[in-house]
């Protein structure tokens, strides 16, 4: 009887000789492993461009002012409450005035706006972006005598650009995004 309970001591431990040498090189060179796998591990997500850096890659210029700067179109001004418009693309038909347009300003939407004498073809990829989702943007001639061929505001900021292509488009893009919701909250 004493000699079956030694012999199977033994093969017990036999069986658990290779399971606790697994532990033990686990234990000893585990830490190192997983060191060494995240030395190199790199950020999740990209650094993300700022506005102005998108801009300028676009070949379009952005101000932003601490009040008002009577600028042309204008990111801020005076506002009546009676004076509104809808959102959305005002190609083809005549767009809000500038008051209704100053107002939405102040209510956190983006206004863009494009020279009359903007190539159709311009005009249209403008029209597309707008309508793609009107919420919060409103598109429309420019009648104010602007001096460059497409603008967009938000309030007190403005983003000009000589042309309207997939670069600018992106600055349009991030510019929206980035400066919608930027209103009074009136």
């Amino acid at each position: 009887m004493t000699l079956r309970r030694s012999s199977r001591r033994r093969r017990d431990r036999r069986g658990l000789e290779p399971v606790l040498c697994a532990l033990l090189v686990l234990v000893a060179v585990g830490p190192v492993g997983v060191a060494v796998s995240h030395h190199d591990r790199r950020p999740a997500t990209k650094p993300t461009a700022s506005l102005a850096e998108v801009v300028e890659r676009a070949g379009c210029e952005l101000s932003e002012f601490d009040s008002d700067p009577h600028s042309n179109p204008p990111v801020s001004g005076r506002v009546d409450e009676r004076v509104s418009a809808l959102d959305g693309s005002y190609v083809g038909r005549r767009g809000p005035s500038e008051l209704a347009a100053t107002h939405a300003l102040l209510h956190g939407r983006v206004v863009v706006q494009y020279q009359r004498e903007l190539p159709m073809s311009q005009i249209a990829l403008l029209d597309r972006f707008v309508r793609r989702d009107r919420r919060g943007v409103m598109l429309f001639e420019n009648r104010t005598g602007m001096s460059q061929p497409v603008a967009a505001t938000a309030y007190l900021t403005l983003m000009t650009c000589p042309r309207v292509d997939s670069r600018s488009l992106a600055a349009l893009r991030a510019f929206r995004s980035r400066r919608g919701d930027f209103g009074q909250d009136l």
